[in-house]
Order: structure tokens, then C-alpha cells, then sequence
């Protein structure tokens, strides 16, 4: 019992990476079989397979491990709980053996059956005696856990020569040089080209000019044969969807045969709604990368009208700002009281790969979704997207009102209405007033009473209480919504729809392909195989990015855009400056933010004749709010404090010089006085924020295209230096600051200088980490009003709150715990 003392004591090991191999966790020395010593380690259970992986691809010596024997305890069998009780019992073997095909070489008697091939060159997993091999326990005790054995870590033979790899001389020139299999990008990749209808022949020659061009094979994936992407092809070819007639049970069949793309699954009960959760590797892999400290969008009603349950995506943004589906999951109502469930499953799979993984916010599309879920499982704050409304009204103004003047109108009094409501002081009067002002448009204002006027309430609520997210987002979640619609609804039978198993079966094939492939660097190669499903390139946002200023003239209430590769040829846009906009493209004509629009927009606010977007004001707002109402941490008092550290290193130096000198300085004195005073009220905090203000230092806030003044506004989603500014103000450390180069300036309404340290972008990602970030809010002295939102002081300005000075301690906010 002392060895499973001494096992159980041993510290549970899961690397921030995707994957890890031996050399990067600590291995521990323990008694074995026969006296000997075991060498163990203890890791998540759920990540054996991100080891097998990472041991596999060593770079001395690349092979792969195979599952050479298991045992797995019945989970309906009994049991009786005991320390060294194993529930799964896993030897994985180096596919360069264990057995040994070469001339004189030993075969265990239950393989002797083997007969040579004459020519082995399509046997890459010829077998040479490799002796490489470990255990994977998994324990009664701790059922989560694994417990790993690695005693033979070297890939040689019995021996001790190695047999396969850059080390054994005789392999050169062979297979055995390489891995045994193509690397899992390569498999993807072909996969993906198979689903996606490019021919066999054709990715083989693309990939054998590829080999040629670098001179000969180099590595395992360069020996990617015809037969074996023949052999996906056919699979792939007899593969269906309908597994059984009965579309419930064909369902279930799915799931047992494709447990590692499911992460939640609850089929129909009396009590609870069908819900099944979808996510590859890759995407669990992208949702890592892209999501951390960043944004994940939510697109919750997709085949609403056309699909048996709709689809609901969960979705990341990718450097060009693209939306990437990281998870699926259907369900027939995404606000179900039971979203937590698969919330946190999805969270906690994430969170078992890198357990350092943070979201910074969640963006969602509709107002009934469950808030208080969101913020209690992925511990973010919440953001809205209106443009799903907004693509709605847009598409039915023109398809049901033929008059250009009019659409502009209609669209132009909507927008003010939606600007009015988040702004906080608009409420259902200003679309009863519109409806009774647009009677000639009586067939689209028939629609909107019909079909929005009984929501516009819980979406009134919506934009008042959560911070509102970008157009740069919203331009983002309309190509993506685009791109699934082409590539999922494009059956010629529409029966198919009604079919779950169908629906399913595509996602995790074709769909999740063309959406791999849209990140594959070297996709151009085959351009000339694309179909329209592949409707991939950039936004309307990245796409008015490339437009010149000087291509777009403004007469009045419209504006003119050029088009960049036909001058003859101009664009119509109305309602400059607005997101409510409506242009004669075709793009717009369905109802999306076209790059015409969005172009007009950022030049109307570079020249001021606009004020800044929704988003922009509220997270300026938020800031606002933050250096208001300055608590005994605040940031003038961290900058107050550092500038007196400043000074008083400033004067340390000339009292070094200073050496006949005996008695400190009377000002050392004030200056330790004026540190001193960081224990003491707010009233000596105004002093020092008013001592700064005389020197003349002032914080500018960023203008809508993320510079200060007399800028040019940076390409990229976020700007560092931004996103740093809030990350100090968030995280506390601004008193660590010890010069004035590295200040963040204090407001001064007298100075119309703005410095060039402070910078931020309008990004959902720094908003997201301010705005309605209630562990922030909390720290900074703030509440959220539970009737509409806002944000309030908490503590008064010329009092400290005893309960926010104890650490760790947790206090309620608007109706949440902040932590």
C-alpha cells in the first residue's frame, strides 16, 4: 500500500500546450514489479491521446504509437472499490513493433501467420522489433486521472541498436527514415479535398509537383501514396447518413460511433429538450487559439424556417477578423433553461486541454438567451449583436417598398430609434412613431407590427442593459452566416432537411471541411476546382478597408463610391454615416452591410461630420465611469503614486551627490509624506489627482477608427497598446509604473494635446474586458443596476467600504457573483 500512497501523492500534470510529449513533465522514480523501479507520472485521462500525439511526433526519432493491447472494466459490471483497482488498462506499442519483419528477425508464435511481401514499399508500418512502449492506467481510485508507466522511452531493439529514424544507419533511404503514417494535417487536408468533390488524381499531382519542387521526399507526408487516398475516397464514397429509418435511432447510432466529435448529447426525455453538442478536433483546437482572451460570438438561429431544429454556432474570429465555427449545437431553443449543461461541458472540454484558457466576452444574437448561464459558466462579460434584426428589416424595406427616397427614410428613422435605445433614453414610442409616419409603406410596416413589434420589448432591454457590439463584428457573423448557408442548405431534395442524422452527418464532413480549408495557406492551388460553396475572402469590413478615400464623394444625403477595378462604374449609397444605410450593390439589395457603406462610414468619421458609433460611446462611457468614481485603488491614485515614486528617486540621486549633507531633505520628507497618504481617504485622493491636473497631463480617448486625433487607425482587430491601457486598468497593476514615459495621462478639458502613448481601438475584445465586466466593476468601485444595467457607484467617493479592502472576498452584483 505504501507504493499507491506514494503514486496517489503524486501531483496531477496537464501542460498549457495542444499537445506534449515526455520531456515536458516530470517523471517520478517508483517501486515496481520485481524490485524494480517504475517511471510514472500522473496525467488527465482526457489527455492520453494529446500525449500519444505528442510523443509521436518526436523529432529525433518520429514514429507513431498503436494500441497494442486494452482491457476495459464493464461500466454496468460491480466492482469493489479498492486503491490498485484499474477501470482501463491501455498498452501503446511504437508501430515499429513490438514484432521484428527484418532478416533474422523474431515474430511472437500468435503472429507467425505473417507472410513477406515481395515488394514492401507500400508497408510503411513494416515491422522492425522496436521496443518502445508504455502504459496508460486508469484507476478506481481516481477515475479522471491516468496513470502512466514509461519505462522503454528509446526506440531501439532488443539490442539496444536503433531500428528506425535518423539514428539507424540502415534506414536510410527507406520508410523507416520517417513515421509510419502521414501526419494529421496531411490526413485533414486530403479529407477535407475529398469532401469538398476534387478528384483523387488531382490531389495526388498537385502533391507530387509539391515533392518535386522541394527535391525528393524530406519527410513522412511526402510519401503520401495514390492508394491510400483512394482508399478514403471510397469510404467516403459508400458512406451515408441514414443509419436507420427512424431518424432518433439513426441519431443515437451516430453518436456511439463518433464519440470523440461529441461533447454533449441528451436525447428526448419527459423532462428534458433533445441537445446535441458537435466539435471536432480542429475546432476545439481553433476555439483554443482564437478564443483565449478574445471574443466568441454566438449565431443561434440558423435553418429556423428550413431545418427540424436550428442551428446554433458558436463561432471565433481569426486574425483577418473571419468567423471560424468552433462548436455546433442542436437544440430546438437556444434560450432552454438547460443551456447551462452543455455550456459547461463545452467549457470544461476547453478548459481540460489549457487550463489556462479565459474568454474575455460572448457576443449574443438574441435577447432571450440565458445571461446569467453565460456569465456563470465562461466567467466573461455579455455583449449584443443587433445585426440579425437589422438584416431582417433591411431585406423586407426592399423587397416590399419599391421607392429608394422611402427605404432611406424608413431606415434612417429605425437607426435613430435603435441609437436612441442604447444610448438609454429611448423606449417602444419611437417605433409607434414611425409606424404612423410611414402609412404609404403600409406593406412593410404590416410585416414589422406582425412580426417585430411584439419582440422590440425584450430587444429594448436587450440594448439598454448590454454593451453592443461592433460593425467590424456584425460585417463578420454576415459572411459567416453566408458561407453556412451555401455550403449546408444546398440538397437538391429538401426532404433531407426534416432529418437530423442528415444534418449531423454534413457538419462534421463537408461543412466542417470547407471551413478547414478556407485557413489552408495553400488552397490556391486548387482555385480552379472551386464551387460556389466555397464563397470564401474577406469581409465587407476588410473589403472597405482596400476602398481610397478619395473613391467616395458625399453630395447631400447620399454618397458616391467608385468602384476600384471599373472607374466607369459608381455606387449609390444613402444615409452616409449609418449602419441603416442602403446601397444599389447587390450585396446590399439582400439586405448585408456592404463595403460601400461601411467605406462611407469611416470617411464621414474621419472628417467629423458623424458622431462615433454606439460602441465606441459606450466604451468610452465605461471608462468615464472608472475615473469618476475612484476608489482607494483607482487609477489616479496608482498614477498619483507612482509619479511621487518618480520624484523621489529623482531626489534619492541628487542626495547621493550630495554627500556632506547629514539631514534629509525637508522635500524627501513631503514626498514620503505623499506616499503615505495611499492608506488614507478620498479626500487626499482629489488632491493628488488635482496636483497632477496642474501639471498639464491628459488621457485622450480613442476616435472611432481606434487612433487618437491626426492619426491614421491601424488595420489590425485590436491595437496592444489599447488593450494593454485596459488591462492595467483591469488587473490593478498601474501603481507598478515607475516612470512618466509609461504613465497613462490624467483628463485635462484645458490641454488639446493628445500624447501618443495612449491608444485603443474599437474592439469587442477590450470592451468586452471593461464594459459589463462585473469582477472589474467590482474592483473599480461599480455596481450593474438590476432594473436597467447601468452602471452605478457602489462606493461613495469620500468613503472606503470595509468589505472591498478584506482579499478574496466575494460580493453580489446586480444579481451575480463576481469572482
Amino acid at each position: 500500500m505504501a507504493r499507491w500512497d506514494e503514486i496517489l501523492s503524486l501531483p496531477v500534470q496537464n501542460p498549457p500546450t495542444l499537445e506534449f510529449s515526455s520531456g515536458e513533465i516530470v517523471w517520478s522514480k517508483v517501486e515496481g514489479w520485481r524490485d524494480k523501479l517504475d517511471r510514472i507520472a500522473l496525467i488527465p485521462f482526457a489527455r492520453v491521446d494529446d500525449f500519444v500525439r505528442g510523443e509521436s511526433a518526436n523529432k529525433d526519432c518520429p514514429s507513431r504509437f498503436h494500441v497494442e493491447a486494452r482491457r476495459r472494466r464493464s461500466s454496468s459490471a460491480s466492482y469493489k472499490p479498492k486503491v490498485d483497482g484499474i477501470l482501463e488498462y491501455i498498452l501503446y506499442w511504437c508501430s515499429f513493433g513490438p514484432d521484428d519483419h527484418r532478416k533474422g528477425g523474431i515474430v511472437r508464435p500468435s503472429r507467425n501467420t505473417y507472410v513477406p511481401k515481395k515488394k514492401n514499399a507500400g508497408r510503411p508500418n513494416t515491422k522492425r522489433g522496436c521496443t518502445c512502449h508504455f502504459i496508460v492506467k486508469r484507476l478506481i481510485a481516481e477515475p479522471s486521472v491516468a496513470l502512466i508507466i514509461y519505462n522503454d522511452d528509446k526506440h531501439v531493439d532488443k539490442n539496444g541498436s536503433p531500428c528506425h529514424g535518423p539514428q539507424d544507419k540502415k534506414a536510410a533511404g527507406t520508410r523507416a527514415m520517417f513515421a509510419p503514417y502521414i501526419s494529421e494535417d496531411l490526413r485533414l487536408r486530403v479529407l477535407s479535398l475529398l469532401h469538398v468533390g476534387v478528384s483523387v488524381e488531382t490531389i495526388m499531382q498537385r502533391h507530387n509537383e509539391s515533392v518535386e519542387r522541394q527535391g525528393g521526399p524530406c519527410n513522412r507526408d511526402d510519401l503520401l501514396t495514390h492508394r491510400y487516398v483512394r482508399r478514403q475516397e471510397r469510404s467516403i464514397r459508400r458512406s451515408t447518413y441514414e443509419l436507420d429509418p427512424d431518424d432518433a435511432i439513426s441519431i443515437n447510432m451516430w453518436v456511439e460511433s463518433h464519440q470523440s466529435l461529441v461533447f454533449f448529447y441528451e436525447d428526448f426525455s419527459d423532462h428534458d429538450p433533445f441537445t446535441l453538442g458537435i466539435q471536432t478536433e480542429w475546432q476545439l483546437q481553433q476555439m483554443i487559439r482564437f478564443g483565449n482572451s478574445s471574443i466568441v460570438a454566438s449565431d443561434s438561429r440558423f435553418g429556423t424556417n428550413k431545418l427540424k431544429y436550428p442551428l446554433h454556432s458558436l463561432i471565433v474570429f481569426n486574425s483577418d477578423n473571419k468567423a471560424i465555427p468552433v462548436a455546433w449545437v442542436i437544440t430546438p431553443s437556444f434560450a432552454s433553461a438547460d443551456a447551462h449543461r452543455w455550456m459547461r461541458a463545452l467549457y470544461n472540454r476547453i478548459r481540460t486541454k489549457d487550463p489556462t484558457w479565459k474568454l474575455a466576452g460572448f457576443i449574443v444574437d438574441d435577447p432571450s438567451a440565458d445571461v446569467l448561464t453565460i456569465r456563470d459558466v465562461f466567467q466573461c462579460s455579455v455583449l449584443v449583436s443587433f445585426w440579425r434584426v437589422r438584416h431582417a428589416w433591411h431585406k423586407n424595406i426592399v423587397k416590399k417598398c419599391s421607392e429608394t427616397e422611402m427605404r432611406a427614410e424608413m431606415l434612417s428613422r429605425l437607426g435613430q430609434a435603435v441609437d436612441d435605445i442604447c444610448k438609454g433614453h429611448g423606449t417602444v414610442d419611437l417605433f409607434e412613431d414611425c409606424m404612423e409616419d410611414f402609412v404609404d409603406g403600409s406593406e412593410f410596416m404590416d410585416y414589422f407590427m406582425a412580426l417585430w413589434y411584439p419582440r422590440i420589448g425584450t430587444w429594448i432591454t436587450a440594448l439598454k442593459t448590454l454593451p453592443l457590439a461592433s460593425q467590424e463584428t456584425s460585417a463578420a457573423m454576415e459572411f459567416y452566416h453566408i458561407q453556412l448557408k451555401r455550403r449546408l442548405l444546398n440538397e437538391k431534395n429538401p426532404d433531407v432537411y426534416q432529418r437530423t442524422d442528415w444534418l449531423v452527418d454534413k457538419l462534421g464532413t463537408k461543412v466542417n471541411s470547407y471551413f478547414w480549408l478556407d485557413e489552408y495557406s495553400d488552397k490556391v492551388d486548387f482555385a480552379r476546382y472551386w464551387k460556389d460553396e466555397w464563397v470564401s475572402g474577406l469581409t465587407s469590413w476588410r473589403k472597405a478597408l482596400k476602398i481610397p478615400d478619395s473613391n467616395v464623394v458625399i453630395e447631400g444625403k447620399s454618397a458616391k463610391v467608385t468602384d476600384q477595378h471599373d472607374s466607369d462604374k459608381t455606387y449609390i449609397v444613402w444615409n452616409p454615416g449609418s449602419q441603416f444605410g442602403t446601397c444599389n450593390c447587390c450585396w446590399a439589395e439582400m439586405g448585408y452591410l456592404c463595403e460601400h457603406m461601411l467605406k462611407v462610414i469611416k470617411v464621414c468619421r474621419k472628417k467629423g461630420c458623424i458622431t462615433p458609433s454606439i460602441s465606441l460611446l459606450q466604451y468610452n462611457q465605461a471608462l468615464m465611469d472608472m475615473l469618476r468614481c475612484a476608489p482607494y485603488d483607482s487609477l489616479i491614485r496608482d498614477h498619483a503614486i507612482s509619479l511621487a515614486v518618480f520624484v523621489q528617486k529623482q531626489l534619492d540621486a541628487l542626495i547621493d551627490l550630495e554627500s556632506s549633507r547629514t539631514s534629509e531633505d525637508p522635500i524627501e520628507k513631503q514626498t514620503d509624506n505623499i506616499i503615505e497618504q495611499k492608506t488614507l481617504g478620498d479626500d487626499q485622493d482629489r488632491e493628488l489627482a488635482g496636483g497632477i491636473h496642474s501639471m498639464s497631463v491628459d488621457i485622450s480617448f480613442p476616435n472611432e477608427d481606434g487612433c487618437l486625433d491626426g492619426q491614421d487607425a491601424p488595420d489590425g482587430v485590436a491595437n496592444d497598446l489599447g488593450c494593454g491601457l485596459i488591462n492595467e486598468v483591469v488587473s490593478g497593476r498601474s501603481a507598478q509604473l515607475e516612470s512618466p514615459g509609461n504613465l497613462p495621462s490624467i483628463p485635462n478639458d484645458s490641454d488639446d494635446k493628445q500624447p501618443v502613448e495612449v491608444a485603443a481601438q474599437e474592439t469587442d475584445t477590450c470592451k468586452a474586458q471593461l464594459l459589463n465586466d462585473e469582477s472589474s466593476l467590482t474592483r473599480y468601485g461599480l455596481k450593474r443596476n438590476a432594473d436597467d444595467g447601468n452602471c452605478v457607484d457602489e462606493l461613495p467617493c469620500t468613503k472606503k467600504s470595509k468589505k472591498y479592502d478584506e482579499p478574496g472576498s466575494q460580493q453580489e452584483v446586480g444579481g451575480y457573483n463576481s469572482h
